[in-house]
């Protein structure tokens, strides 16, 4: 079973979108939705690492 990406996949965009803004401009503003992701994100990273590791042993 391959592991889910969706939100690191999704934190990635509004990363990419955050960093283009803030080329342009003041640095933006880290909204609740971006850290909600970035959690989101993380724990799908660890669940990944879980998984893979549990497959060697």
């Amino acid at each position: 079973m391959t592991p889910k990406t969706d939100y690191i996949r999704h934190t990635a965009k509004l990363t990419r979108q955050l960093a283009l803004e803030a080329e342009v401009g003041p640095p933006p503003q880290l909204t609740a939705e971006y850290w909600k992701a970035l959690a989101r994100a993380l724990e799908q990273i660890a669940d990944g690492i879980e998984s893979t590791s549990k497959r060697k042993d």
